[in-house]
Formats: C-alpha cells, structure tokens, sequence
C-alpha cells in the first residue's frame, strides 16, 4: 500500500509538472563586451493567451555580477520583423519583409562590470514555477574594452551624468543632451498611412544628427506612425486597422523601435521614449489625425466615458502597467535611453475633464504610482520625467506633479508675430529654468519642446526664421539657464529642409569639453526689465552660470542688436511717404517679407549697439582684485580662441563688487563700428586664477 502512494504521488508531481512553464535551452552568447547587449532567447513549451500579462505568464531572470550584485530583469514576447526600403523616385518608404519565424521570448541585459556573470531564468504561471537551469546556472563572461559608454543617470539637483569607459580607464562625464525633437516619422500616402518611412525616416535623421548633436526625443504613441498600442493604420487588414491592446503589443512596431534605438546607439544619439500624448485622449476632428479619442482602445475596447477616467480607472491602470513593463524590458537594456517620458503635455487633457475637481490630484497621484511601479522594473534606473507644456496654465499641476519624478520638464512656445522683446525665446527659457528651480530645488529641469507657436493663420517657420537666428541664440542661452541642456527644438521638418541640423554642433562640442559640474551653479542674467523691454548693459546680454564658490563661470554674451527680436526690426524696405516704420511683422501682425536681414549677409550686419565692450558680473565670495583666467569660444563652432585674457574684481561706480571683462574686440569691433561674426555673439569661461597677467603685444 506504501508503494502505490509513492507512486501515485510521484505521478501526481510528474503530471504537475508538466502543467508548470517549461523553459527550452536558452540560446545566448558566451562573452560580451562591457556596457554591450547580452540578449537570451528562448521558447516556452506552453501556450498562453495573453504572452504579455504577468499575472498570467511572469518569467524574469537574475542576474549575479561577479561582485554577487544582483539584477532582476524582466522577459518579454518577441515577434520578429524585418523590413526593407523602397525607392520611388527621390522618395522611399518602409516595406515589411518577410518574417523570419522567429517567435519566442527575449532577455536583454547590459553588464556593467568585467568578468565572469551567472543567471538563472524563472518563469511563473498558474500551475507553479520553474526555473532554468535547474541546480546551477547559465554563464557568461563580460569583456573589458578601451572605450565604451554606459548609462545616463541623475548626477545631482541640476546635471545629468554618463558612465564612460575612455582608454580603458572608468570614469563619468556630465551629460548634456543636445538635440532636437523627432516626434514621428511621415507616410507618402499622408491622409490613407500607407506607404510610411518608418526606420528610414529616423536613419535619415540621425545621419543628419551624426556628429552634430547627441539626444533625439521621440514619441511611442501616434497610431498611423510609431505605436505600441492602438489601431495600426500603416497595415491594415482588409482595409480595416488592426486595433493592438491589453493582450497584444504592436510587433511591427516594437521591431521598427528595435531598429531605431540600435542605430541612434550606433550614432552615439541618446533618446527620450514619450509614452502617451494628449492627442490620443481628445476629439481632434482634425483631417488626417486618427490619434483621438474615437480611436482609442481605452475608449472603444475598454470603455471608458471620460478620458481623464484613464487615470483612476482600476483596470485601465493595470493595463498602463503592463505596457510599462514591456518597455522597461525590452528597451530597458539600452544606455543610450536619457529619460523615459509618461506622458507629453499631460495638462491639456483638462479640457477634457470640465467638471472634474479632482483631475490634477488625480493625474499627481498616477504619476506617482506609475514611477514606483517603473523604477521597480528597471534594473537600471534611467531617468524618469514627464511633461506638463506650459505650466502657467496649471501651476498647481506643475507644483506637485514632479514630485516622484526625476526630471521637471515642460514646453514653451512664443508667438514671434507679438513678441515683445522681453519675450524673445532666450529670456523665456531662462526664466522658465529657474522657475522650475524654485519650485523643484532636487530635480534636474529640461524644456523637451520649444519654438515659435504656428498654424494656418500664420507664416511658416521657414518664412519667420529661415536661417535659424532664433535657433542658435535659444539654444546658448538655455544651455546657461540650469537646464540639463539646451532647449530640444520641435520643428525638425524646418530643420531638415533648411539645412539646420548643424545648429547643434557648437553647443555639442563645447559641452563636451566641460567636467562633470557640481549642483551649486546657479544661473543668471544681465538685463532688467523695463516695461516691456530688457535692458542690457552696453547692450551687451549676457547668460551664465556660476558654482558657489565663485572659482568657475560658463556663460554666453551677444549684442542685443543681434537678438531675434531686434533683426526683425532692421528692414531694407523703402517707407512710403506718410507709413509708419514697417516691421518684419507689421503693427497689424501681416508678414513683410522684403523687411527681414539675414546677418548672414555681410553688408546687412547691424554694427555695435554701445561704445563699450565691459561686462560685469556681480561677485559675492571672493575679494577685489581677485583673477579670473578668461577664454573665449566661437558660438558657430563650441571652439576656443586661440587667445586668453584676464578679469579682475573691482567695485565699480555703482559700488558693486563685480568680475570684469570685455568682450572680445575682434568680434566687437568698436574702432571701426562691425561685428565680425554671423550672430555677434561668444561663449566664456572664468576660471579663478593664480596665474601672472600675460604680456601686452
């Protein structure tokens, strides 16, 4: 009788186990570099409905460095794709190749330290666990290299910091992203979605980027181009989309995605994924713009009434998290990912929500909920932001919403047909810095979108600014505004069709030159307002930054004569006996076409606006006649000069202690009233010294 139970146990464990996950031979490589994607594949001798909920198919696996340091890193369904490009004409777009079959489940891990990793893989169902192997473990080991970049984290209150491997020696460098937006790629066949650029697109973009900048953001999120979920327009089936939601990730896409992170990567181009959009959440009734709330999954599958329901509703919570993890582990792998993004302009989906007084307590407490669920997965704890636009609109919103978050960020656009010159996008960007500062004195802050407002009423980008002016002046004097970088610029078809792209380059080689920078630089500027107006010493405004023992000064000087909003001003347009002044844009807001110089053309440079080149900056901590060694960079290459000087503290007539210093006389040259370079402008740096005065020539 003793024997038959043992039997019948034995063959009730056999039988279980059957039942349990069964995890085939995993199929991975047996070295890796270091900082370099260690992928595992392998297939499961189950079938499930839903590949991609947790709570019914959970497989991870751990991760033991050879420190004993562990990392639990989630698996994810895999379907592959592979795509090849068309030409038609001077145009091309993206086809889905035939499939390879490839069909199973992936683990993507990126090893941090040299030598020799072990892992185990663990899968979960309803029947019970197992795991694989199961007594020992899978191992591999991690190559040391010469050079190599690991991942972006949070360095301090203000800057952002990247793990770096240069000539073998290990080290961090402060990381400045640099860089415009790349929201979405086109389709040929605009209004239908068929015939999409897909991977080209963002290939062809960041050729162009290649060099000369280092941070593309991009959306995940607009139905008839890049989309985890919702209908996919760019495939139909029998002319009807195929909708992806809760049960199923958009694999196609997923792919397209695998393709651009691997080539930004390759391009040395770091990346902000942007999760979910307003767009998807309101009735648009916009022509060729199915991103809206009739196409949304969450209201045509799920239900949901209100839009803003998608923030307390307990199932549509659970679905947002799982789409979450399958990001987090399938792209979470990548050091080249700067931030993720939940959502973009989060705030302007209280138009929806009329009525709703609890909507801004609502959206803060889902942010706060869906961090703690993200940096739970991500095992190597990227940055993680959201994104509200302009903030004066919900300040409350802005004050709380942040709160878990790692990295503040909102949007600033500026209408260039009435802008004062106390708004011109420089100032604007400044101002919005140390607003956020103010507000979050923890968290670094960034503004993910800018550029001057547009639509039909209006002229186009190209007309308003086809040069990139107001480009190159936001772009320096953001970057000394507290940000973790320049403003991201939004507009990148301008970009592309003028010829632009090379505007990032200076900005990018002079932060590359800088050290990893303390949490104590706080920026400044020099103008005061007056009425409407900022008025700058010598006409000289200046954007720096200065640590808090006052030994180290970055900063950016222009002639205000050469600000956007003064060149519009300037005309070759012959006045009309009897008209007023004509403007670049007219007192009535009418474009002049014929009023714009471009400083671009020699002969149409304003000369200098004062008689003096003297800038000042206050100085709290250190005595007068303390010296500053000064080295001055060209704006249009992030280069120094081949030249230094010195600046002094002095109390001047004010009776003010101030450093101060000229701006260089050959680019400002009073004697003979030019300014030798396209935007009248230069970048410095001050650095306490002990070195003797160089000699005069």
């Amino acid at each position: 009788m003793k024997r038959i139970i043992i039997l019948l146990t034995l063959s009730f464990l056999t039988l279980r186990g059957i039942c349990q996950p069964v995890v085939s031979t995993p199929s991975f490589p047996s070295s890796v570099d270091l900082f370099d994607l260690f992928e595992v594949s392998f297939t499961l001798g189950n079938s499930y409905v839903n590949p991609y909920d947790p709570d019914t198919i959970d497989i991870y696996a751990l991760f033991i460095a050879p420190d004993n340091t562990t990392f639990k890193v989630n698996a994810f369904y895999y379907e592959d794709y592979s795509f090849q490009k068309v030409i038609v004409g001077n145009d091309y777009y993206e086809k889905v190749a035939d499939s390879l079959n490839d069909v199973g489940w992936r683990i993507r891990f990126t090893p941090n330290q040299v030598g020799n990793w072990r892992f185990k893989i663990f899968a979960t169902d309803a029947n019970g666990t197992t795991n694989y192997p199961n007594y020992l473990y899978c191992f591999f080991s991690c190559n040391s290299v010469n050079n190599a970049k690991g991942f972006i984290t949070k360095a301090n209150a203000r800057y952002l910091k990247r793990e770096i491997i240069k000539n073998g020696q290990r080290q961090f460098h402060s990381f400045f992203p640099v860089g415009p937006n790349i929201a979405w790629y086109d389709c040929l066949d605009y209004c239908y979605f068929q015939r999409p650029t897909g991977i080209y697109f963002y290939e062809d973009h960041i050729d162009s980027l290649y060099n000369k900048a280092n941070y593309m953001r991009i959306w995940i999120n607009r139905y008839q181009y890049l989309s985890l979920y919702g209908p996919e327009y760019t495939q139909p089936e029998n002319g009807v989309p195929k909708v992806y939601f809760d049960s199923i990730v958009n694999q196609k896409d997923s792919a397209e995605l695998d393709a651009i992170v691997d080539y930004a990567a390759q391009h040395d181009i770091a990346i902000m994924f942007s999760f979910f959009n307003q767009n998807d959440f309101k009735i648009q009734n916009k022509p060729c713009s199915p991103s809206d709330w009739v196409n949304n999954p969450f209201h045509t599958i799920l239900q949901l009434e209100n839009p803003c329901d998608f923030f307390i509703d307990p199932e549509a919570i659970r679905i947002t998290k799982k789409l979450i993890r399958y990001i987090v582990s399938r792209w979470g792998y990548a050091t080249n990912i700067m931030c993720w993004e939940l959502w973009n302009e989060v705030a302007n989906m209280f138009n929806m929500c009329e009525g709703d007084k609890h909507i801004e307590q609502d959206v803060q407490e889902w942010h706060d909920e869906m961090a703690i669920y993200l940096a739970l997965n991500d095992p190597f704890q990227h940055c993680i932001t959201s994104s509200t636009g302009n903030p004066t609109n919900h300040p409350y919103l802005f004050d709380i919403m942040f709160n878990s978050l790692d990295v503040a960020q909102h949007h600033n656009y500026q209408n260039i047909q009435k802008a004062k010159s106390n708004e011109q996008l420089s100032y604007v960007l400044y101002v919005k810095a140390n607003e956020s500062h103010n507000i979050y004195p923890t968290h670094p802050f960034f503004m993910g979108e800018f550029g001057f407002g547009q639509n039909s009423s209006s002229p186009s980008y190209v007309d308003k600014d086809p040069f990139g002016i107001d480009l190159h002046n936001s772009l320096w004097s953001s970057l000394f505004s507290g940000s973790i970088g320049p403003a991201s610029f939004w507009w990148w078809d301008y970009l592309g069709d003028q010829g632009l792209f090379h505007r990032f380059t200076p900005l990018l080689n002079f932060c590359e030159g800088l050290p990893l920078l303390s949490e104590t630089f706080t920026s400044y500027q020099t103008g005061q307002e007056d009425g409407h107006k900022l008025v700058f010493p010598n006409n000289i405004e200046t954007y720096y930054m200065i640590n808090a023992t006052e030994d180290t000064i970055y900063g950016w000087s222009q002639d205000t004569a050469f600000a956007y909003q003064s060149l519009r001003w300037l005309t070759d347009y012959v006045i009309p006996y009897g008209m007023p002044h004509p403007y670049h844009f007219m007192d009535n807001g009418v474009f002049d076409p014929i009023g714009y110089v471009y400083t671009l053309n020699l002969s149409k440079r304003p000369q200098p606006s004062s008689n003096s080149n003297t800038i000042e900056i206050p100085i709290t901590n250190q005595p007068v006649g303390s010296k500053y060694l000064v080295i001055w960079y060209n704006s249009e290459t992030g280069y120094a000069y081949n030249k230094i000087s010195f600046a002094t503290v002095i109390i001047n007539a004010e009776g003010d202690k101030v450093i101060s210093f000229n701006f260089p006389s050959f680019i400002r040259d009073l004697q003979h009233q030019t300014i030798t370079n396209t935007f009248g402008d230069a970048v410095f740096s001050l650095f306490l010294s002990n070195l003797p005065d160089p000699p005069v020539n």
